[in-house]
């Protein structure tokens, strides 16, 4: 028995190895650490600074633009701007309160969608343009989620508003209820 235990942990720790040495060496291996850096950049909360307009996202290995996070300053200067707004939250939560003029784009059905069904959700938006996610505050990861989704379907100016409706009603900023 105590002969079987020691194979058995032999052979797992040899496949454990040979595993890791695979992954390490393949050009499409697995990140064994998630690195989530880039999601979350701006703390909306306390970054003071609208240098985030007209800043665009690096083109990345999976062929998409990254959406860059921009604070409630730059978010305000854009909806003045006319810049489109898309709330991911389920359509109950968007029809309680959302920012004026933005349209509902429900991220638990959009995820699962094929690209053809996002591309024709988004058929009226053009894909070169500036174009915000937001969510119902800053604990809310869908505007993140909606915004990659987006950018993974072509568009190349996704914008994520972190602190979401919650901040944006806050500061007082056009809502519709």
């Amino acid at each position: 028995m105590k002969k079987t235990c020691k194979e058995i942990f032999v052979i797992l720790l040899i496949s454990i190895l040979i595993g890791l040495i695979a992954n390490a060496l393949s050009p499409n291996g697995i990140a064994l650490i998630r690195d989530d850096s880039e999601r979350f950049l701006i703390d909306s909360s306390k970054t003071k600074s609208d240098n985030f307009k007209n800043q665009r996202g690096k083109l990345n290995k999976a062929g998409f633009y990254q959406p860059v996070n921009i604070p409630v300053e730059t978010a305000k200067i854009l909806f003045d701007d006319g810049i489109l707004f898309v709330d991911g939250r389920e359509p109950a939560e968007f029809q309680q309160g959302h920012i004026q003029g933005a349209i509902n784009i429900d991220y638990k059905i959009f995820k699962d969608k094929t690209k053809e069904e996002k591309n024709e959700i988004m058929k009226d938006i053009r894909k070169d343009q500036a174009v915000v996610s937001y969510c119902g505050s800053d604990s809310c990861e869908i505007s993140i989620d909606n915004a990659y989704e987006m950018a993974k379907v072509g568009f190349d100016d996704m914008k994520i508003y972190l602190g979401g409706y919650k901040e944006w009603k806050q500061f007082g900023y056009p809502i519709e209820e």
